[in-house]
């Protein structure tokens, strides 16, 4: 009897041993004094998480144990059973298991002897309690109706009745077939929606159905079979919620845009939507007005575009041939400056030539002025050694005088010798004659020299005035020179201002010949745009806005002839004039801007 002594309670213990009712009985000590077989198997399945909440528990020694070792505040328990006279009901945790426990006090000559302890898990009770408070929330939002499998009805909630206009009394124990059209009831799918049913299949879907009185009701609902202990189809439970103002809502939208699309803007949905709806009324009333201005405005403009594409049209007709006479004219003027670059670039590379030989000139005249200076430094020198030369005959002349005076003297020294100094009158006489001839020859030098001097003189004269000469073709081969200098250099300008002007001139007839095939394509756009203008009035027409409007003009402003910024044109034109002077100024004026 798991350790019970008492005889009493022993005997009491052998009544309930064999219940399945889970049951502990404790002394009033609160010693553990019995349980059956259902609360040990209880206990046993949850020893192993019990344990770590309490880790001294073990089932095996239970008996005999206090049953303190099941509170974390034994005091408190023991104070609460130690008043207690009637049954007491609690609900324990230990660790994640919840147990259901009722307690009754065992009276013996009406004196507390023991407790009686029956333990139930609370699992299943609280599961069950959630389940109907979760029932409970549903059936506050949500219309309910049961069926037995064969679709007679078994009960239902007030939302349902609500939405359906029934009473309970009026549908219970009557047949499904009453909320659906009569004709349909008759059909092989309705009979298969309730045989899907019975076999435990659930049906969900918006279903459309017959309120009392023949009003039609719209359910967004679900058919759930509802399966007991054997696994068979015991009832039929379904949750529906009444979206029939929604569906009536969609409905009306419905045919509004059906309307709309037929291009009716004049229309507008007049009757209420139910309340979390009728903003969606509003702005699908709106839509269609704003729609429907903002068709009257496109149209107005559409026949203001279509009066202006027909100008536009005219102009780019005008403006197209305009601008192939002007690519002719501009073709036509590259040529033209092309022929006048080639040959200006010839003129500058001849004017460059020039100026090169005229350097190379100026440089052999300088040459040339050196070359007479040194002429003149000689000729100078030659004079200087004619005089010396001249000098020294003179020296050589008074040798030829003392030398005959001596012969002279030496003949009348001979002469007075007689017989014996007539070979040294014979010397005497050689050294005179010889002397004589020195003299004679001495004196032919000098008038040689004198006369050779007199043209040093003059050749002297004539270099001066040479190198003279020479100074002044220097000085004006210079000025030549500089003069050519500036040739080149405007020459060179000249050329580099008609390369740019050619460049700009080829970059204008480019652009001109793009400009032509722009316009071009501008004329058959705006060509384009007439068509379109007029299929869009074709297609406006189709629209009903409760109104006709005039057509209007557009009036397209001509462009300003007044260009307050210099064209690239017109400053390359004005490079162009600091190369050529005035003719280029005249010509900048003639220009004509594209």
């Amino acid at each position: 009897m798991f350790g019970i002594k008492n005889s009493t309670l022993s005997a009491k213990a052998s009544a309930v041993d064999g219940l399945s009712a889970r049951v502990m009985i404790a002394d009033a000590k609160l010693n553990i004094l019995y349980m059956n077989a259902s609360v040990r198997e209880l206990l046993e399945d949850a020893e192993a998480d019990l344990k770590k909440e309490l880790p001294s528990f073990n089932v095996k020694t239970l008996i005999g144990s206090n049953i303190d070792i099941f509170h974390k505040n034994p005091s408190y328990q023991r104070g609460m059973l130690a008043k207690l006279t009637t049954q007491h009901k609690a609900t324990i945790q230990v660790g994640k298991y919840k147990f259901d426990l009722i307690v009754n006090p065992i009276f013996e000559g009406g004196k507390v002897t023991g407790f009686a302890v029956e333990w139930a898990n609370a699992e299943e009770r609280l599961l069950n309690l959630d389940y109907q408070h979760k029932m409970e929330a549903i059936s506050r939002v949500q219309a309910i109706i049961e069926f037995t499998p064969d679709g007679t009805i078994v009960d239902a909630n007030d939302n349902f009745l609500k939405s359906t206009g029934y009473t309970r009394d009026e549908i219970v124990g009557k047949h499904h077939s009453l909320f659906v059209d009569p004709a349909y009831a008759k059909t092989r799918d309705y009979e298969d929606f309730w045989t899907d049913l019975r076999s435990g299949a659930f049906r969900a879907d918006e279903f459309e159905r017959v309120g009392k009185g023949g009003r039609k009701v719209v359910l967004n609902a679900s058919y759930n079979p509802i399966l007991d202990e054997k696994g068979k189809v015991a009832k039929v439970i379904k949750f529906a919620t009444d979206v029939t103002e929604r569906v009536w809502a969609v409905e009306q939208l419905a045919t509004g845009l059906r309307e709309l699309a037929d291009g009716n803007l004049i229309q507008e949905i007049k009757e209420r939507f139910p309340e979390n709806l009728e903003q969606l009324r509003g702005d699908f009333n709106l839509s269609i007005q704003q729609l429907r201005e903002a068709l009257s405005s496109v149209s107005e403009n559409a026949a203001a575009i279509e009066s202006g594409a027909s100008e536009i049209r005219n102009g780019a007709n005008d403006l197209s041939k305009r601008t192939e006479q002007q690519a002719a004219s501009v073709e036509e003027t590259a040529a033209a400056v092309e022929e006048i670059t080639a040959t200006v670039k010839d003129s500058a590379r001849r004017a460059e030539e020039a100026g090169t030989l005229v350097e190379r000139t100026r440089k052999n005249a300088e040459r040339s002025g050196e070359i007479v200076h040194q002429a003149v430094s000689a000729m100078g020198a030659i004079e200087e050694s004619s005089r010396q030369i001249s000098n020294i005959i003179g020296v050589i002349d008074d040798i030829a005088f003392q030398t005959n005076l001596l012969a002279l003297n030496a003949g009348v020294e001979a002469a007075r010798a007689g017989e014996a100094g007539k070979g040294f009158a014979v010397v005497a006489q050689e050294v005179r004659e010889l002397a004589q001839r020195s003299a004679n020859a001495a004196k032919e030098i000098k008038d040689l020299i004198s006369h050779s001097g007199e043209q040093v003189k003059g050749g002297v004269a004539l270099v001066d005035q040479t190198g003279d000469a020479l100074r002044e073709i220097v000085e004006q081969v210079q000025e030549v020179s500089a003069n050519v200098e500036a040739i080149v250099k405007a020459s060179r300008e000249q050329s580099t201002g008609l390369s740019e002007v050619n460049a700009a001139v080829n970059s204008m007839d480019q652009g001109t010949q793009q400009n032509a095939a722009l316009v071009e394509q501008s004329t058959a756009a705006s060509n384009a745009l007439a068509d379109e203008v007029a299929a869009l009035n074709q297609l406006l027409s189709r629209f009903k806005t409760g109104a006709t409007h005039s057509a209007g003009r557009v009036r397209v402003a001509s462009p300003s002839a007044d260009v307050s910024r210099a064209s690239p044109a017109k400053k390359m034109m004005a490079k162009v004039a600091n190369a050529f002077g005035s003719s280029a100024a005249a010509a900048s004026d003639d220009w004509q801007e594209f």
